[in-house]
């Protein structure tokens, strides 16, 4: 997801998807115009523009608390906690990996509901000792109940919604198999979908138009995580068991980083159709350099250009084993959004994987009809 980095809190990247700037003028303008004027009737038009805008900032600091919470509890069960994204519907936490056993994932999904709800608790109590009718009373009322609120939506049971994660555990437990577990939990998720699709549309209907698109969208993206979630584990289900040296084509070709950029496309990558090429230097990997870096050097300065100034380097680069699971590949793959990854053995270059060989492997498996490959060594 293409987002904007803020901070990092924990070692966690925090960033904001372009879209959340939609939500922000939404709750901004609607706070302004309709929840503070009614509650603190008579106060200057600014000020209601004000509160509307910091409580805006507070709601999504209170949705950065909900995904901080799953990343820091799956950093504490072992999981990779990576980065958080703040967008239209909320906020997503970039996890690495499936969680191992059902009883870490019912923690994981629950922590965030639950520091929803002790988030409405303070705000609640912040509202009390407030004075009557002021504007510290107003907002910190408004905050109590949107994250009550929030809390209890992702309870819903539907996958992907922290509900459905903590069905998904508990079928999970009940049957031994993540697969079926996850098929059950999108199931729900795809009805619990549907019945925002409807809700939507009759408030449509009924004329309140605002509410009804967004519940509409909500329901939308609910539809279409959930199908994304039962497409992902039937692909995990097929790899499992399948290493990267069972696919993997031995090609051990390289450039040194002296080699001019000039050089490269002419002797490399046009006449071998590649859009990466690795980078050896004294018999270990030390980068590999792309067509995006390529682009970045102008074309009058290609042939005085060494490659080794423009290359990726050896410390942020991402490599697997031979030894690695297809479904670890797959991973490394998508973490950085790569079309290929160094395949490495105690620094030896063996080739480069590329994600049309995984998906290859999974056309070929799914016409023959073979499922997962369990037991392979």
């Amino acid at each position: 997801m293409s987002s904007f980095r803020l901070f990092r809190i924990a070692g966690i990247d925090v960033g904001v998807h372009p879209s959340w700037l939609v939500v922000f003028g939404l709750v901004t303008w609607s706070l302004a115009t309709g929840y503070y004027p009614q509650v603190m009737r008579g106060a200057d038009t600014g000020l209601y523009w004000l509160l509307g805008a910091i409580s805006a900032v507070l709601l999504f600091a209170a949705v950065l608390v909900h995904e901080l919470a799953h990343s820091l509890v799956a950093r504490a069960q072992g999981l990779d906690a990576r980065s958080i994204t703040l967008f239209i519907f909320g906020g997503v936490s970039n996890l690495g990996g499936e969680s191992p056993r059902p009883g870490v994932e019912f923690i994981v999904a629950i922590v965030g509901p639950l520091s929803s709800f002790a988030l409405a608790g303070l705000a609640f109590l912040a509202a009390t000792a407030s004075p009557a009718g002021s504007a510290a009373e107003a907002m910190f009322s408004y905050l109590a109940v949107v994250n009550a609120i929030l809390g209890a939506f992702n309870l819903i049971p539907g996958f992907p919604l922290d509900g459905g994660r903590v069905l998904r555990s508990i079928i999970w437990r009940t049957t031994g198999s993540l697969r079926r577990a996850t098929e059950l939990a999108a199931t729900a998720g795809t009805l619990v979908a549907y019945g925002f699709l409807v809700l939507g549309f009759v408030r449509v209907l009924n004329g309140d138009v605002l509410f009804g698109i967004w519940t509409a969208a909500i329901g939308w993206f609910l539809q279409a995580a959930a199908g994304a979630s039962i497409q992902q584990v039937r692909i995990e289900e097929a790899l499992r068991g399948t290493r990267v040296r069972e696919i993997l084509r031995p090609d051990p070709a390289a450039v040194p980083p002296s080699l001019s950029v000039a050089d490269l496309i002419e002797d490399h990558l046009l006449p071998q159709n590649r859009r990466a090429m690795p980078v050896v230097e004294g018999g270990r990997l030390a980068g590999i350099v792309t067509l995006g870096d390529i682009r970045e050097v102008p074309p009058d300065r290609r042939a005085t250009t060494p490659v080794g100034t423009v290359m990726g380097g050896r410390d942020s680069l991402v490599t697997v084993t031979p030894r690695a699971s297809l479904t670890a590949a797959l991973e490394a793959l998508g973490r950085g959004d790569y079309e290929q990854v160094p395949v490495v053995e105690d620094g030896r270059l063996l080739g480069m994987l590329t994600r049309a060989d995984v998906m290859r492997q999974l056309q070929l498996r799914d016409t023959l009809g073979l499922g997962s490959a369990d037991g392979a060594a």
